[in-house]
């Protein structure tokens, strides 16, 4: 069975207030983790039917927008829009999800080159990638080419600083981080900078941690909403912003929904939020 078809907005609202409007937020469970059908998939790859819909970041002190976050939708052919929940998980039983990655790459960073609301001079640009994606040479490659198509429209004028952050989703690393670093060297030369997604999941995410030149701690939004009605739940959030601190890493609060929330991040210190407190995130219809 095909997954629903619903309006683009209550496929986003639906999809952000349970936290998990993210591409690549990690595989689904066993149970329905192919649940959307393979041809359908492979189809919309075909006609081209992925888009990117944009989630704010903003500084908790203050909430001035320090960026935002490229998310995956797939349309139907009837125009409607399909989470990224729906199908990653038969996009990693195909083994595509390197495929989804550039594609989504590639509009939201010729999008970042456009004046506009997707402008990169809007702040940091958060793009979702699978250790897949991060550990294919080819891949790396574009994503460089990319980067120097954004330069050339810069030209004439002052540049911003490179915007690109590349997150790695700490419920998908399966790949050498000695193996990674060696890929993204080109691109951290280049001034890309890398935030670990989903942080505090699981333990999965430390290797990657030491190994990699880290600088954005995204908090996973289970953990921020446990922090939120028990005790232990605090504890071990306070805990993991000592360790940001220690490491001098920029701290992102995920699931941000209410203003206790945000009032509760505040006053332990974290730096950044993003969430459905803020809103739907603004899709892209077409892509550039």
């Amino acid at each position: 069975m095909g997954a629903p078809e619903l309006p683009l907005t209550a496929v986003l609202s639906a999809a952000d207030a349970r936290g998990l409007p993210v591409w690549a937020r990690g595989r689904l469970s066993d149970r329905g983790s192919d649940a959307f059908p393979r041809a359908q998939l492979r189809l919309a790859l075909q006609e081209q039917r992925l888009r990117v819909a944009y989630q704010p970041i903003l500084r908790l002190d203050d909430l001035q927008t320090m960026g935002q976050e490229a998310l995956a939708r797939l349309l139907t052919p009837q125009g409607r829009a399909v989470a990224a929940e729906t199908f990653i998980g038969t996009a990693a039983s195909l083994g595509i999800e390197p495929r989804i990655d550039a594609v989504i790459t590639a509009q939201a960073m010729a999008a970042a080159s456009q004046p506009g609301p997707f402008s990169a001079t809007l702040g940091k640009l958060f793009l979702n990638c699978s250790s897949a994606f991060l550990a294919e040479p080819s891949c790396m490659d574009k994503l460089a080419q990319q980067h120097q198509r954004w330069l050339q429209a810069c030209a004439g004028t002052e540049p911003p600083k490179t915007p690109w952050v590349l997150e790695i989703t700490e419920r998908n690393l399966d790949t050498d981080p000695a193996r990674l670093l060696e890929n993204l060297q080109p691109l951290l030369d280049l001034g890309f900078e890398l935030a670990l997604d989903d942080f505090g999941n699981n333990h999965s995410a430390f290797p990657y941690l030491l190994a990699l030149p880290i600088r954005y701690l995204k908090l996973d939004r289970s953990l921020v909403q446990s922090s939120l009605t028990t005790a232990k739940g605090a504890q071990v959030l306070r805990h993991l912003l000592h360790l940001a601190h220690d490491l001098s890493l920029i701290t992102i609060a995920e699931g941000v929904e209410s203003q206790a929330a945000l009032q509760w991040l505040r006053s332990i210190g974290v730096h950044w939020g993003q969430g459905f407190f803020w809103g739907q995130p603004t899709a892209q219809q077409a892509a550039p």
